[in-house]
């Protein structure tokens, strides 16, 4: 039996720390435009599922991005710190916010046809469009 890997990060100030279980051996895209637009590109995710740890949660400010989900960042020096499902409580976690994530292989990108010409990945990925991703996920 594997034991499976637990994922930790901290924010840049690091009063906040996240720990989680890996949920896979991969990292997704998303290319919408709340997405982009919180980044400034394409969010670069990996899958939190729902058993998370958060050490310093004063410092955690959550914003309702639409009426399922919601994001967290840190109160105190902005790094942006999940995405989260608000009905079942699933968690996607910034892929630079997270330590240790070399063995990660990008899996898929969603929203694809939202995604500006202006950029594309190299590497083949499964790649969803907006009406899968509802159909597939809700929303």
């Amino acid at each position: 039996m594997t034991k499976q890997k637990i994922a930790t990060g901290t924010c840049l100030c690091k009063a906040v720390t996240v720990t989680f279980p890996f949920q896979k051996e991969t990292f997704d895209a998303c290319h919408c435009g709340m997405c982009r637009n919180w980044g400034g590109g394409p969010a670069l995710t990996v899958d939190g599922g729902t058993s998370v740890t958060f050490e310093g949660q004063e410092f955690i400010t959550v914003y309702s991005s639409s009426d399922w989900a919601e994001r967290g960042f840190c109160k105190r020096c902005g790094t942006h710190l999940f995405y989260r499902l608000k009905e079942s409580g699933f968690h996607n976690f910034p892929l630079g916010l997270v330590s240790e994530t070399d063995h990660l292989k990008f899996h898929t990108e969603i929203f694809i046809d939202m995604k500006p010409n202006s950029y594309s990945f190299a590497d083949e990925t499964e790649q969803m469009t907006q009406a899968e991703v509802f159909a597939k996920y809700g929303g």
